[in-house]
C-alpha cells in the first residue's frame, strides 16, 4: 500500500488502522493494544492535550519515564495537534534534566509515577504543569479517565511542523536539542522498511530507550507503519530479552554491540529457538567484526545502521540481502537521502579516501533548538556535517573509520583510534578499553590506552606488544592507564570525551 500522500505520522497510522484494526500493535508487560485501541487512545489524548491542557501548535511537552506505550500515544497525539514532544533521558542527573527543560520551555511534563521524587527535586518554572501517567492520580483522575473527555478535536491540516525534540548526549559542552519534523520521521520509516524488509507479519523486539531517536525511529515507528507487532520492554534486561525472543517468535531486533554481546553470552541463547529471527540491526558506528561473524555463523544476518540524532537517525544502512557479503560495512546511502564524503575544505574526496560524512535530505534536523549559531555551523547548503569519518568503495559500500574529534594528530600525521582499537579487540588481558590522544611536547599528541584489565598480573609491555608489526611505529600507543570502569552513556557506549579527561 502506497503512503506517498501521507504527510503526518498520525494520518499514516490511521490508514494502517483501517487495514489492521484488530491486529495487535503493541505488547507491553503482557498487555496488548490493537491498532484500533491505539488509534482511539491517540485521538482521546490529542483532545485532552488540546482542550483541557490548552496545548497549541508549536508548544512543547515532555515525557519523563521508562519505555511505555504512553510515550508513543503522546507522540502521535502531538502529531495530530501540531505540538512538539521532548522525551527526557531519565538516566541523566537532575541538573542535566533541569538544563534541558529550561532550554525547551515545555508547557507540560508527563511523568512516570516512579520519577515523582526526582521531578520534585528539579527546579521547574511555576507555569509548567506536571501530569502523572500509568494510572497515577492527579486531581483524582488517572490519565485513562481523562481520555474519556469527548470534547471536539480540531484536526490539524498542516503537515510541515516540527514534532520531536531530542537532545544530543552533550559530551562536549551543553547538549543541543535537535528538532525533527514529520518529514524526518517518515523518511526514516521508509528507509527502515527498505533495510529490514519490514512486513505486517514481523514481530519487533524494542528495548532500547525511547528517549533516543534510535529507540523510536529505527524500528518501533516503522513497525507500526506496516501493521507489524512490536513487543516493548521497559528497558533492556537480558533474561527477559532472551525469553521474549522465543516466546513471541521475534523476527526483528534492534540493539547495540554491548547489549548484543550480553544476549549471545547468556546461558539460554544457545538453547532457545532462534529460527524466527529475520535480522538483528545494530545502531552503532563501530561494531566488532568478531560479534558480526559470531551471529553470521548462526545464520542470523546482522545489518549495520549508521546515522546521528540529527539525521533522525538513519542515513546509511545495510540491507538484509547484503549482510553476509559486506561484513563490517555500515552499508549504502539510504533511499531517501544523499551522502557525500568531504575533506577539511568541504571538497569531495576520491573513492577510497577518508572523508567527513555529510548528509542531505528530509531526514535531517530542522535546526538546533534556539541555537542559530550551531545550526549554521552544522548545516551548510542543506548538508548536515556529521563529524564522522568514513570511506566508500567502488560498490558504494561505506566503511566507518572514526569521529573527527577522536582523531589524534601526532607529528602532523592523523591516527584513527578505531584502527588501533580494532587490533586490541579480543585481547584476553583487557576487559574493555578506549584509545585517546594525550598532549605531548614533541609530537603534539600521542595515543594512550585507557583499559579495564582482566588480571592483576598483566604488565603494560605485554599489551603494547600487540601492535608490533601491525601498524606504523608512530601509531603505536605510548602508554596504558588502568582503571576500574570506563565512563558510558545510556546506551552503553564509552564516552570518549570523559575518557580524555583521564589522561589530561
Amino acid at each position: 500500500m502506497s503512503m506517498e500522500r501521507v504527510m503526518r505520522i498520525d494520518q499514516w497510522l490511521s490508514k494502517i488502522e483501517i487495514i489492521y484494526s484488530k491486529k495487535i500493535a503493541i505488547i507491553f508487560k503482557e498487555k496488548k493494544w490493537t491498532y484500533s485501541k491505539l488509534n482511539k487512545l491517540i485521538n482521546e489524548t490529542a483532545s485532552y492535550l488540546q482542550n483541557t491542557c490548552k496545548v497549541n501548535i508549536g508548544d512543547r511537552f515532555c515525557y519523563y519515564g521508562q519505555n511505555d506505550p504512553e510515550q508513543i500515544i503522546l507522540l502521535f497525539a502531538a502529531s495530530k495537534i501540531g505540538a512538539i514532544i521532548f522525551p527526557i533521558n531519565w538516566r541523566l542527573a537532575n541538573p542535566e534534566i533541569e538544563y534541558q527543560i529550561k532550554n525547551s520551555k515545555p508547557k507540560l511534563i508527563f511523568f512516570d509515577a516512579r520519577f515523582e521524587k526526582n521531578l520534585s527535586n528539579i527546579n521547574l518554572d511555576k507555569d509548567i504543569k506536571t501530569v502523572p501517567v500509568n494510572g497515577f492520580i492527579e486531581f483524582n483522575k488517572p490519565l485513562s479517565e481523562r481520555r474519556k473527555n469527548k470534547s471536539k478535536l480540531e484536526s490539524l491540516e498542516r503537515s510541515d511542523l516540527p514534532l520531536l525534540l531530542v537532545y544530543s548526549s552533550g559530551t562536549t559542552g551543553k547538549p543541543k536539542g535537535a528538532l525533527l519534523t514529520q518529514k524526518s520521521i517518515i523518511a526514516n520509516a521508509k528507509m527502515s522498511h527498505n533495510a529490514h524488509s519490514l512486513q505486517a507479519y514481523d514481530k519487533s523486539l524494542i528495548f532500547l530507550p525511547l528517549f533516543h531517536v534510535g529507540g523510536i525511529n529505527i524500528l518501533f515507528l516503522p513497525s507500526l507503519f506496516v501493521g507489524a507487532t512490536s513487543i516493548l520492554q521497559e528497558k533492556f534486561e537480558v533474561e527477559l530479552t532472551v525469553e521474549n525472543i522465543e516466546k513471541y517468535k521475534i523476527t526483528q531486533i534492534l540493539t547495540v554491540p554491548t547489549i548484543l554481546d550480553q544476549i549471545i553470552s547468556h546461558k539460554r541463547w544457545q538453547t532457545i529457538d532462534r529460527n524466527s529471527i529475520k535480522a538483528i540491526s545494530i545502531g552503532s558506528t563501530s561494531v566488532p567484526l568478531t560479534l558480526i561473524k559470531n551471529l553470521h555463523a548462526c545464520k542470523i544476518p546482522i545489518i549495520q545502521i549508521y546515522g546521528a540524532t540529527e539525521t533522525g537517525p538513519i542515513a546509511i544502512y545495510q540491507k538484509i540481502k547484503d549482510a553476509f557479503d559486506t561484513e563490517g560495512s555500515i552499508g549504502k546511502v539510504g533511499i531517501h537521502c544523499k551522502v557525500k564524503l568531504v575533506d577539511d575544505n568541504l571538497k569531495e574526496v576520491e573513492t577510497g579516501s577518508p572523508g567527513q560524512i555529510l548528509v542531505k535530505g528530509d531526514n535531517i534536523l530542522n535546526c538546533y533548538w534556539e541555537d542559530a549559531k550551531s545550526t549554521k555551523e552544522s548545516i551548510v547548503n542543506g548538508w548536515f556535517l556529521t563529524g564522522d569519518i568514513a570511506k566508500v568503495d567502488n560498490q558504494g559500500n561505506y566503511w566507518f573509520i572514526d569521529r573527527i574529534k577522536n582523531v589524534i594528530i601526532s607529528g602532523g600525521e592523523n591516527i584513527y583510534p578505531a584502527e588501533l582499537e580494532f587490533i586490541l579487540k579480543g585481547n584476553k588481558f583487557i576487559k574493555e578499553f578506549s584509545i585517546v590522544g594525550r598532549k605531548d611536547l614533541v609530537w603534539g599528541e600521542v595515543p594512550v590506552i585507557i583499559a579495564v584489565k582482566t588480571t592483576k598480573k598483566i604488565k603494560k609491555e605485554k599489551i603494547l606488544q600487540t601492535f608490533e608489526g601491525q601498524v606504523a611505529k608512530y601509531k603505536v600507543p605510548k602508554d596504558i592507564i588502568f582503571v576500574d570502569n570506563l565512563p558510558k552513556n545510556a546506551l552503553g557506549k564509552i564516552m570518549v570525551d570523559e575518557v580524555k579527561k583521564l589522561v589530561q
